[in-house]
């Protein structure tokens, strides 16, 4: 593997569609929170939140009363901003239901945009409608009952309503009441308890969702639009499930020309410009592909649209925040987070530039900046220049080398003591850092070599330790005095390279090696911005590969392919390929042509691994090659990155521009059919590094591709995937 292509070729580029675009979000957390009034004890508090900015209004439900504990009382409670904090006003309404009756079910719905509010508690036959003169909030009539969801834009309120998933529009009728105009949804069966579904209002359009269908009928989300001057609403087109796509989801949101409704893998988005006939897009996060990934629930102001998910890196419910580009496009410009980690409910509101959210036992209050540009990532390879971009501790020995032709990396060769080297400007609150670590000497029992996140001096700082004495530890130093967060067993071997990652954001903190998560844990101490650090004692080490992220490792897409109810995911496949499930892989049967599968949303960074084992070469022309790999930022079939294994003994970094092929590199790998392979692609910035088995073979600078999706490829071959693990780091 001596033979090394080394290429630098810049080409400009530019693909579009509509969707959403990955640069990276800001992280932010919460400015204030919202608490229950002294006094008061409720059972759940906040499952239900609204804002116009300046107030806020808040659920609580009260402990159970009654003979059996059939009584349920609920607050509407009413909070205001006074000087940065939210304090409580009053009880804005309050009501109960009665487990005993037949409408007992129903949900407690409150609802509070712009200068209205609406707030249905309890048995009452009409949810009750407040407006804000300036001064106070003062009741303005009564709206639907018995209700599944409330938007409010402008002087109009939408409620779902009904024994199907109906919906019934409020409009001033210009006399100090309201008129009500009710809009069709598609039916369903077979309960008289049900109180409409979600729904969405935007001007003179209404959206309302379907979540489930009547018996066999196809799933259809009508949209409504108001006409002028009769003012008549009428039915104006009717969104239909994608092809290929089992069914949408339930929630459902209208935002400048756009409707979205939720699904698996992320929002569909329709838009005006093809009369809502086919989807335009999608509207997903990085991880939007990953197993627990769901969105939740909408809100929206100017041009942000919000979307409330679970987040499978975090590990909570957080809120994306999507700002729609002049390109039409959505950008994903911000996660809003708990502070605690302890994650949120789902249910949110935004007006002007303050969110309220609810979460455990308390509604929290984000701002918004003026600015939503997150820090870029940094990439440091090593393979030019002498480190300059590094602080090494007095006493360390810190310098670049080539121990190959292929490869430079920051070796640190002394073993006296502590050693470290700060990369500046990297001082962020959260932060990610990752890099290839090869110790190559221990002095003496439990040495241990590591990264560390915000490190601000030696004193204070938090790091990962692999340790010669056979395990990993994620600790904090605070003041001078170290504190062990967790701890997990790790047999720690010279001179081989781990891959190891610490994320700390807000006050949870990860350490994955090799790709594995091994440990986990929340820190409530006070959180410091800090600079990222190659940090070690007593030890040589060699660090390469090194990647700080302004945000947590996001995962694409992973898969082991164990469960075949779950492999298929959302693969897209095309060309003749047989793909399926057989022997806990992803299997590809066909030898025609070109079988590409693919996965994930689109973005910049990204490392993929797996293993792959050919099954079978079609008979090939001389000189004819066929190949399984590995694609990077594919944008369609013509533009991508792909790393082959090819049946003329050769491993192949290639690239399709505009359809032509250019290899990049390649170097020499006896290729048999049976035989797994590991292999690994990395596509960061403009550094492509390419693994086998482990062990870095090819690396190269290319400027052409700079995002787009990854997946898998054969070509006139058969083979088997296993073991599937894409994530921007």
């Amino acid at each position: 593997m001596n033979n090394v292509a080394r290429i630098s070729l810049a080409l400009a580029l530019s693909l579009g569609a509509m969707g959403t675009s990955h640069a990276r979000p800001v992280i932010i957390e919460e400015s204030a929170a919202l608490t229950p009034p002294p006094g008061v004890t409720y059972v759940r508090f906040g499952q239900q939140v609204g804002t116009n900015g300046e107030y806020a209004l808040v659920t609580g439900e009260r402990p159970t009363t009654g003979e059996n504990h059939e009584i349920y009382p609920f607050d509407a409670l009413l909070y205001r901003r006074v000087n940065g904090n939210w304090v409580f006003q009053r009880f804005l309404a309050q009501g109960s239901r009665n487990l005993e009756e037949d409408w007992s079910y129903f949900p407690v719905i409150i609802g509070m945009k712009g200068n209205l509010a609406s707030a249905l508690l309890g048995e009452g036959t009409a949810a009750n409608i407040f407006r804000f003169n300036g001064t106070d909030w003062l009741p303005a009539g009564t709206g639907a009952g018995f209700q599944e969801d409330v938007a409010i834009d402008g002087d109009r309120i939408l409620y779902g309503v009904g024994d199907s998933w109906n919906g019934r529009v409020y409009e001033p009728n210009g006399s100090g009441g309201w008129t009500a105009t009710w809009l069709a949804g598609q039916l369903r069966c077979c309960d008289d308890e049900f109180w409409g579904g979600p729904v969405d209002l935007l001007g003179d359009r209404a959206i309302l969702a379907t979540p489930d269908t009547y018996d066999l009928e196809p799933q259809e989300i009508p949209i409504y639009q108001r006409y002028y001057p009769e003012g008549v609403w009428q039915l104006m087109t009717k969104l239909q499930v994608p092809a290929g796509v089992y069914r949408l989801g339930g929630e459902v949101a209208l935002h400048g020309e756009n409707a979205f409704v939720t699904a698996r893998s992320g929002p569909y988005i329709w838009n005006s410009s093809n009369y809502f006939h086919e989807p335009s897009g999608r509207l997903q996060a990085v991880n939007a592909y990953a197993r627990t990934a769901n969105t939740i629930k909408f809100a929206k102001e100017g041009n942000l649209l919000l979307a409330s998910a679970f987040d499978p890196d975090l590990g909570i419910i957080v809120i994306n925040v999507f700002r729609l580009e002049p390109s039409g496009q959505y950008e994903h410009v911000a996660i809003l987070k708990p502070r605690s980690g302890a994650g949120l409910n789902g249910n949110l509101e935004i007006d002007g530039n303050t969110v309220v959210a609810g979460s455990t036992m308390r509604v929290l209050a984000f701002e918004l900046p003026g600015s939503l540009a997150a820090a870029q990532p940094r990439f440091e390879t090593f393979e030019s220049g002498n480190g300059a971009n590094w602080t090494p501790s007095a006493g360390s020995q810190f310098t670049v080398v080539r121990p190959t032709t292929l490869n430079g990396v920051y070796r640190q060769s002394s073993v006296l003591g502590d050693a470290h080297s700060v990369l500046g400007n990297t001082t962020w609150l959260h932060q990610g850092v990752e890099a290839d670590i090869r110790p190559t000497a221990f002095d003496g029992n439990d040495r241990w070599v590591g990264l560390a996140t915000r490190f601000v001096d030696m004193q204070n700082h938090y790091y990962v330790t692999l340790r010669s004495s056979g395990s990993v530890q994620l600790r904090r130093m605070r003041g001078g005095t170290f504190t062990t967060l967790a701890t997990a067993p790790l047999p720690v071997q010279l001179n081989r390279t781990y891959r190891v990652r610490l994320d700390s954001i807000g006050n949870s903190h990860r350490v994955f090696v090799d790709g594995r998560l091994l440990l986990s844990a929340t820190d409530t101490g006070p959180q410091v911005a800090g600079n990222a650090a190659l940090i070690m004692y007593r030890a040589r080490a060699d660090y390469d590969n090194v990647t700080v992220s302004p945000t947590p490792r996001g995962t694409i897409f992973t898969d082991d392919f164990t469960d075949p109810t779950t492999y298929q995911g959302d693969w897209t496949h095309n060309g003749p390929g047989q793909w399926t499930h057989a022997r806990s892989a992803f299997v590809q049967n066909s030898v025609a042509a070109e079988a590409r599968a693919l996965i994930g949303t689109s973005t910049a960074d990204q490392n993929v691994s797996l293993r792959v084992r050919p099954t079978a070469f079609a008979t090939g022309t001389a000189g004819q090659e066929r190949w399984v790999g590995a694609i990077a930022r594919y944008r369609n079939d013509q533009n991508y990155y792909y790393l082959t294994l090819r049946s003329g003994n050769a491993l192949s970094l290639r690239k399709l521009v505009n359809g032509a092929i250019t290899t990049i590199a390649s170097v020499p790998v006896t290729v048999s059919v049976g035989s797994w392979y590991a292999l690994r692609l990395e596509v960061n910035g403009t550094m492509l590094r390419a693994y086998l088995n482990g062990t870095l073979v090819m690396q190269a600078i290319d400027t052409t591709h700079t995002s787009g999706r990854v997946g898998l490829m054969t070509y006139k071959a058969a083979a088997e995937f296993d073991d599937y693990a894409a994530y921007q780091p």
